[in-house]
């Protein structure tokens, strides 16, 4: 079955430079940018409201893959950009994510919301 993805990108950690998509088989990779201040906090991913939204993966390490179920996070951060491949995706995946940072005070955080259309 083909699998066809929107996606949409309301706000972003940096807000000159929205995040991206990209799409592989059964799967998307999306790639969040942030400000080089917080090349040392912890980067997330996450599903639900941003007032309760449940962390779906989480790391500190850079340069590295860190792997959790069907999502793996690696922050790049000589471009200042932390990527999350989501795989295995299912039209029940559909709703609003975030791409967050950790910091001091309300963390900084991206909404991405998306949509997964499993086609014929």
């Amino acid at each position: 079955l083909p699998l066809f993805l929107s996606l949409s990108l309301p706000l972003s950690l940096s807000p000159s430079l929205p995040p991206s998509l990209s799409l592989g088989g059964r799967g998307v990779i999306i790639t969040c940018r942030y400000d080089r201040e917080y090349k040392k906090n912890a980067k997330y991913f996450c599903r639900g409201e941003w007032s309760t939204c449940s962390e779906l993966i989480k790391t500190v390490k850079k340069s590295k893959w860190v792997d959790s179920g069907r999502f793996s996070l690696y922050v790049n951060t000589r471009a200042a950009v932390f990527t999350v491949t989501f795989r295995d995706l299912s039209e029940q995946d559909s709703g609003t994510y975030y791409c967050g940072v950790e910091k001091l005070g309300p963390d900084r955080y991206t909404e991405v919301n998306l949509n997964v259309v499993t086609g014929e």
